[in-house]
């Protein structure tokens, strides 16, 4: 049977009040008693002298030779006290003779008093829980007094007994009380207890909801606990994670459509192109113009494929960073070497490319000419006819920073904040000068954070469009890296 948290919650709570309740009512319990016992001491010797004292007054010191209305006196009065205190009252001389007792097994017999106990009698009476030398056949509680004449002398001894069993009295009267107080008590705990444990669980509740929703495809679920607890802290690290994760599935999802899009456009172009050339559609004269056009086709399908292939060594961690000294400005010519016919057609002005200099970086010149191939190659396709794609190389502050700007459209400021996101693309409709599959900066920034650099976007739509990432030196931390500021470069 499924036990919830709010059942062991309840269940433990209960257990726990009943032991502490129980240990307490034990606590209780014995100093209670106690007094119980000190208080029938005190009331039983009281009562004893009380006797003696009145005995000792009817019979004139005299316990034998009293007259019919003293005996009777006398015997009245012993009898209402032993009614009243429910108590045996015997009174004997000081050889033991019972000259009157409450009890008739006691009457005319003699009371066998201890001779080591005499001394205690003697000087002011006598207490004992017990049978008084067995005297008696079950346990009493037993006070002994002298009765002394109007003289101060000894004449007999008043003993007043009451039986142990006179405490089951308080007894029902105690327990009853203690049973009262635990049940009270655990049912009040439990209340507690429930209420405490139901408010407890119901955000948990509320969570686990909201995760088997989620787990069956509403990836608009959240939890909704505010609490600033833990629970509070759970919900919002749960909400965390849906978001994040209802963000990647619908990259992953845009990503799908992408990649049927790409794959479709140029697989469509280079089968209907090869189809036209092998069945003659296509006259032989014009089939070379149609195969450059093939070509171009298949090259795309390779950087797609390329980027697809260097997505999946950054996500499973392959990328391996081998760093070395390099000139960056080299790599950079490199990378505009293999664009020079697009900057050709575009009639584009590369500018910053005569450094007197040779800036030396440390790190991955293969990655790094990724870096800088992606970044212009984003340059080259958003710049317009005539325009101008500037580069900058400095070396400050333990580290190498390197800037392209490229004059065009630029980015908007809403999507400024997103181009390094996997798979975002600014361009949602995919028009033809736009064929990325939003890979490239994310690539980009991550070659980048491998190396412990940086990298950052400026643009002012309408104007232009600037990349600027640094490479720390050898030996440098990423901790140590400078942090980007409007001071760091000029625009």
């Amino acid at each position: 049977m499924k036990k919830s948290v709010f059942k062991r919650f309840v269940v433990f709570s209960l257990a726990v009040a009943l032991v502490c309740v129980i240990i307490v009512g034990g606590i209780v319990a014995f100093p209670l008693s106690r007094y119980i016992e000190n208080s029938k001491r005190s009331t039983l010797e009281d009562t004893t002298r009380t006797v003696s004292e009145l005995a000792g007054k009817i019979s004139d010191g005299d316990l034998h030779f009293m007259n019919m209305d003293e005996r009777r006196i006398f015997k009245d009065s012993m009898d209402a006290f032993s009614s009243s205190f429910r108590a045996t009252t015997t009174i004997t001389d000081t050889m033991g003779l019972v000259v009157y007792s409450s009890n008739p097994e006691f009457t005319g017999g003699i009371l066998n008093i201890p001779a080591e106990i005499m001394d205690s009698i003697n000087k002011g009476g006598y207490y004992e829980h017990g049978t008084l030398n067995d005297t008696y056949k079950h346990q009493y509680y037993i006070a002994i007094q002298p009765v002394l004449s109007s003289n101060g002398y000894i004449v007999g001894y008043c003993v007043v007994s009451q039986a142990t069993l006179w405490t089951a009295d308080y007894t029902p009267t105690i327990f009853t009380t203690l049973i009262v107080i635990i049940i009270l008590t655990a049912l009040l705990i439990f209340i507690i207890s429930a209420v405490y444990a139901y408010n407890t669980t119901l955000p948990l509740k509320k969570i686990a909801g909201a995760v088997k929703r989620f787990s069956v495809g509403d990836l608009e679920s959240r939890g909704q606990v505010k609490t600033q607890d833990e629970l509070g802290e759970i919900s919002q690290a749960f909400n965390e994670m849906a978001d994040s994760l209802a963000s990647s599935e619908g990259m992953r999802r845009n990503f799908i459509a992408n990649v049927s899009h790409e794959l479709k456009t140029p697989m469509t172009t280079i089968a209907g192109y090869i189809d036209g050339i092998l069945d003659g559609t296509i006259p032989e004269k014009d089939q070379k113009h149609y195969l450059e056009v093939v070509s171009q086709e298949v090259k795309r399908l390779s950087r797609l494929v390329g980027s697809m292939i260097s997505l999946s060594k950054i996500d499973s961690g392959e990328i391996t960073v081998k760093k070395a000294p390099f000139v960056i400005q080299d790599t950079a010519f490199n990378v505009l070497t293999g664009f020079e016919n697009d900057i050709y057609k575009k009639n584009l002005n590369i500018e910053g490319m005569d450094c007197d200099e040779d800036i030396i970086t440390y790190g991955d010149s293969d990655l790094i000419h990724q870096v800088i191939y992606n970044l212009v190659e984003n340059a080259v396709k958003f710049t317009n006819e005539g325009g101008y794609i500037r580069f900058g190389f400095e070396k400050k502050m333990g580290a190498t920073y390197v800037t392209i700007e490229n004059s065009g459209e630029g980015i908007l400021p809403e999507d400024l904040k997103l181009v390094f996101d996997k798979f975002y693309k600014g361009d949602k409709s995919r028009s033809i000068n736009k064929k990325s599959m939003g890979l490239g900066l994310y690539i980009v920034k991550t070659i980048v954070r491998l190396h412990d650099g940086d990298i950052i976007a400026e643009s002012e739509p309408g104007k232009y469009c600037r990349f600027i990432f640094h490479i720390p030196d050898e030996g440098k931390k990423k901790k140590d890296s400078h942090v980007f500021s409007k001071e760091t470069h000029n625009e």
